[in-house]
Order: structure tokens, then sequence, then C-alpha cells
């Protein structure tokens, strides 16, 4: 080990790139050698390819932390393979490092212009290599835990709040609230194995939260087994329906769950106004949505039956034209005086146009 080799700050840079993954690509062997003697002994994995054709397999199968590429190379040359593993999702952000003996301004430009991240000409100086490469894999895996706690924080924190709204203001919405819940979940929970009943609720309520996505609604809150979500824009309701239509049809279908089969869920669908801002205080807060019409779902979610999907006259009236429901019902609901006209949708019937 050189004298270089030695310094303290450079050893540090060797000790971050223990368990790295890079795929070293050169159509010269003897470069690939010299380049995984050094790197080993930083405790790195290294994986090999003879050219960019070669290069872009590799990295699409094994997902490497860094690319060290050659310029010039028979097949496909780097630049090309650059520009091919920059329209992978998997590989847009894979830190590459071309290698090159032509150093000139004009492959410096053509090597960051494909998305190459750094430069080096050869013959190169192995610790000034290394040196670079750990910068690029720490900046990498840096990037990555970023991106790792942004998809938590998208599953965790509810649409709203990720837009900023949540500025300690009380606004009055306008919108159609949807909550479903499993019918019949205390009972299984009292003769079921608690974990299995965990990952079964865990898993009907990530189904039902891509669907509600899918069709421009967000998830307000999970309630035990229960899920409350909101729709707004110009269809809103009619967004709703479909979204409880294609619930329903799901679950009617799904075989996954030994003692939920099918799984129950009944679904309340209720348009109006409502107050969503933050409740709680500095130890605990939350930004969601309070009011008549959400309760309404809610209690008409609970005259709905497994499988069915009730709506309220006030979801039924934005519709012009033909909406697949039953007769016009009507059910007491906890604290009305009056009793509700409710409607029970079909789930496979079309909507007919919105008001």
């Amino acid at each position: 080990m050189s004298s270089l080799d030695q310094n303290p700050d450079l050893l540090a840079r060797y000790a971050e790139l223990q368990g790295a993954r890079i795929l070293v690509v050169d159509d010269n062997q003897s470069i690939r050698v010299v380049v995984r003697r050094y790197l080993q002994k930083c405790g790195v994995t290294i994986l090999e390819a003879s050219n960019g054709e070669e290069a872009v397999t590799t990295a699409l199968r094994e997902d490497p932390e860094l690319i060290l590429m050659d310029v010039d190379m028979p097949i496909m040359d780097g630049l090309s393979a650059c520009r091919a593993l920059r329209m992978h999702d998997s590989t847009r952000f894979t830190p590459v490092i071309f290698l090159t003996g032509r150093d000139d301004e004009e492959r410096h430009i053509q090597a960051l212009t494909v998305g190459g991240d750094d430069f080096m000409a050869k013959p190169f100086t192995p610790p000034v290599l290394v040196a670079r490469i750990a910068n690029l894999v720490h900046r990498h895996r840096a990037e990555k835990e970023v991106q790792r706690l942004l998809r938590l924080v998208r599953q965790y924190v509810s649409q709203p709040v990720r837009e900023g709204k949540a500025s300690g203001e009380i606004e009055t919405v306008e919108a159609t609230i949807l909550f479903s819940d499993l019918r019949g979940f205390t009972a299984t929970s009292l003769h079921e194995e608690p974990t299995m009943v965990f990952r079964a609720i865990s898993a009907v309520l990530a189904k039902q939260t891509e669907m509600v996505v899918r069709h421009g609604g967000y998830v307000d809150k999970f309630s035990g087994d229960g899920m409350l979500a909101v729709f707004e824009g110009s269809e809103n309701a009619a967004a709703a329906c479909r979204a409880a239509q294609e619930i329903v049809r799901w679950a009617s279908t799904f075989e996954g769950i030994s003692f939920w089969n099918p799984p129950p869920i009944g679904i309340g669908i209720h348009h109006g106004t409502f107050l969503r801002g933050d409740l709680g205080g500095d130890t605990q807060r939350e930004y969601t949505v309070i009011g008549g019409t959400v309760n309404i779902a809610a209690r008409l979610c609970g005259v709905a039956k497994a499988l069915e999907i009730i709506i309220s006259d006030n979801v039924r009236e934005r519709f012009i034209g033909d909406l697949r429901c039953g007769d016009p019902e009507y059910v007491a609901l906890k604290g009305l005086s009056d009793q509700a006209r409710i409607y029970r949708l079909d789930r496979d019937g079309p909507l007919g146009a919105v008001a």
C-alpha cells in the first residue's frame, strides 16, 4: 500500500465502500483485473462486463451501486450503454464513472451529456479513483435513503399534508366521503389467530387504498378494519362510486384469506360539506376531516351488508340519467331526526352522466 493510501481521510473513504457492489466494464481484461484487485481491498464486491451490452444486462439484473465504464468498447460503447441505462427506472440514477484513454473537452462533454457522473482518463491513479468511487457511492446511498423515507412519508402521511395544506387553518370542503369496513370483524377477531387477522386487515386495506388512489381520492385514515377516503374535484361523487364498485368487485372474487372468503366489505358514500384541519397539539397532531358528512358516510356504511354499497340521496342527485341502483329506501340513522333516503348501488352498473 502506498504512502497516499495511509492518508486517514482516504482510509475513511475506503471503509465507506465496505459491502458496495460495483460493476466494472472494460473490453481490456487487464484493466478489469487491476480495478478488481484494488477495490477488493476495500471490501467491494466486483461485477464485470466486457462491453456496453453486457453492462446493461448485468446492471439491470444485479443492481450495482456504481458503474465504472470504459468509453470505447466493441458491440456497444460506454456512451450508448449509459443512455440505455438511463431509460430504466432501476438504473436511471446509478452513478457512472467513465474511463477513457482520450482525455479532451469533447469527450468530457459527451460523457456528461449522456448522464455520466464523473470522468477519468487512463492511466488512472488507483487511490484517486477509489476516492471518487467512494464519494459517488456515499451520495447514491444517501439518495436511496431519502427515497426510502419519501416512500414512508407517502405511506404514513395523507395527500393534503404531503401537498403542504396542513397550515393550522381550518377549511370548509365540499366533496364526497367513502367509508368502508368489514362486517363481522369483532367475531372474527375473537376466533382467529390475532396475527393472521392483522395481516388480513392490512392486505384488504392496502388493496382498497390502491383503488381509491386510482380513482383520484385519498385515504384520510384507517380505523381498525375501517377506511375513510375523500374524493374532491368536479366529479367526486362519480369517482367515489367507481372506486366503491371496483373494491366490491375485487372483494367478491378474492379468495386469499381463509376466514374471509370473500372479504365482507361494506361501503357507505355521502356527499356534502365538512371541515378539514389539524386536530391535537404539540405532542400529537392529525390533519383530518370531521363533520356531519363524515358521520353520515360512516352510518351508511353501517347499514351496508357484506359486498354492498350504500349511497345517500345527495350522491344520487349528482347524477343525470340512469344510475343502476335499487329503489329508494328510508332508514333511521343515528344523529338524524328524519329518516334518510338511501340507495343500494349496483356494483357492476353504469353510473350515467354527472350533474
